[in-house]
């Protein structure tokens, strides 16, 4: 089984003038088009064969479209088969590692 479940900061959301439910809907657009469940607020799963990668392809896929998306979780985890990832840290370190390869 696939996990990826989204535990927002509060009051980074509140400062910020964003709810959870807008930040959580282009994950669940992205669920709806690879028939992954949310059985609870935040908590996606996906079972099979195709499971890692129909879940996994949307942590890269919403932190390019907006990198400051990282800034509102608390928690952020990606688990396959009780292999856990951070993916805030995991995020963070492919985006400083780029970032500095294309300077100057």
């Amino acid at each position: 089984m696939v996990t990826l479940k989204f535990v927002f900061n509060q009051e980074k959301l509140k400062q910020a003038g964003k709810t959870e439910e807008e930040l959580l809907q282009p994950m669940r657009e992205h669920a709806k088009k690879y028939d992954i469940a949310e059985p609870e607020h935040g908590f996606f799963v996906k079972d099979g064969e195709d499971a890692m990668c129909v879940i996994g392809m949307f942590i890269p896929e919403i932190t390019r479209k907006d990198v400051h998306y990282l800034d509102y979780l608390d928690e952020w985890t990606f688990d396959i088969d009780g292999e856990v990832e951070d993916c805030i840290k995991e995020s963070r370190d492919w985006i400083s590692h780029h970032e500095r390869r294309y300077v100057g």
